[in-house]
C-alpha cells in the first residue's frame, strides 16, 4: 500500500515537472517573438505562462548566465501591450506616476514626505520635466523609495491608470501587483541606487497620451 502511494506521488511530481517544462518552452518561443519581432502571438497565454514559470526561467537564466532580466522586460513589453488601447482612454485626473528615488539628482533639495519625495522642479534631473506637465494635466506625480510608500498612494488616492518608472525587476513586479489597474511602464536604462537615467521622451509620450491628449515635449521645459 505504502508502494503503491510513493508510486502515485512520484508520477505526479513528474507529471508536474513536464507541465512546467512545456510551459517554459511555450513562454519562451512567444517571449522571444515579442522582444525580437516586436509581435503579439497570443498574449493571453502568454501572460499565463510567464506567472507560472517565471521564478523557475529567472534560476534557469542566471544558472546559465544569461541575462534574466529579459523575462522582466517581456513581461512588462507585455502588459504594456494588452493596456495601450484602455490607457488612452484614460482621463488625465484618473492617473498617477511613480518614479524611483534613484532618477533624482546626488544634490536633490527635495524632501520626505508621507507620499514619497516633494519635487521642487529645480531642473536639475528629469523628473522636474515630468513633474511639470502632470502638474498641466493633473495628473498626481509620486517619486517612492519603496514599496510601502505605494501603500501610502493607494489609500490615499483614488486612480485608474498607473505610468510606472523602474529597473526591470522592480517594474516588473509593481505592474503585477497592480494588475486591477490599467498599467504602463518604463524601464530603467541602467541599474543602481543614484544617477540611474531613463527615456524621458518615453515617459513624455506615456503622460501626452491620457485625455485631453497633448503635445508637449522636454524642449518647452529645459
Amino acid at each position: 500500500m505504502d508502494l503503491n502511494l510513493f508510486t502515485l506521488i512520484g508520477e505526479i511530481v513528474v507529471i508536474c515537472i513536464l507541465v512546467v517544462l512545456v510551459l517554459m518552452i511555450i513562454t519562451s518561443v512567444l517571449g522571444l517573438i515579442l522582444l525580437k519581432n516586436k509581435k503579439l502571438v497570443f498574449p493571453r497565454i502568454l501572460l499565463f505562462t510567464l506567472n507560472i514559470t517565471y521564478p523557475s526561467l529567472k534560476s534557469i537564466l542566471k544558472l546559465l548566465q544569461f541575462d534574466d532580466l529579459a523575462i522582466d522586460r517581456i513581461s512588462i513589453d507585455l502588459r504594456n501591450r494588452l493596456n495601450k488601447d484602455k490607457f488612452k482612454e484614460l482621463n488625465s485626473e484618473d492617473v498617477i506616476v511613480v518614479l524611483p528615488h534613484c532618477l533624482r539628482s546626488t544634490d536633490c533639495p527635495a524632501k520626505l514626505g508621507t507620499s514619497g519625495l516633494e519635487c521642487l522642479k529645480c531642473g536639475k534631473c528629469p523628473i522636474g520635466i515630468f513633474k511639470e506637465i502632470c502638474d498641466k494635466k493633473n495628473i498626481g506625480v509620486y517619486i517612492v523609495p519603496g514599496s510601502t510608500f505605494m501603500k501610502n498612494i493607494i489609500r490615499k488616492r483614488e486612480f485608474k491608470g498607473v505610468i510606472g518608472v523602474a529597473c526591470p525587476v522592480d517594474l516588473n513586479n509593481a505592474m503585477t501587483t497592480l494588475e486591477n489597474y490599467v498599467t504602463q511602464g518604463v524601464y530603467l536604462l541602467n541599474d543602481g541606487c543614484i544617477n540611474t537615467l531613463v527615456d524621458v521622451d518615453e515617459v513624455i509620450d506615456l503622460i501626452n497620451v491620457t485625455k485631453p491628449v497633448t503635445t508637449y515635449t522636454k524642449e518647452d521645459f529645459m
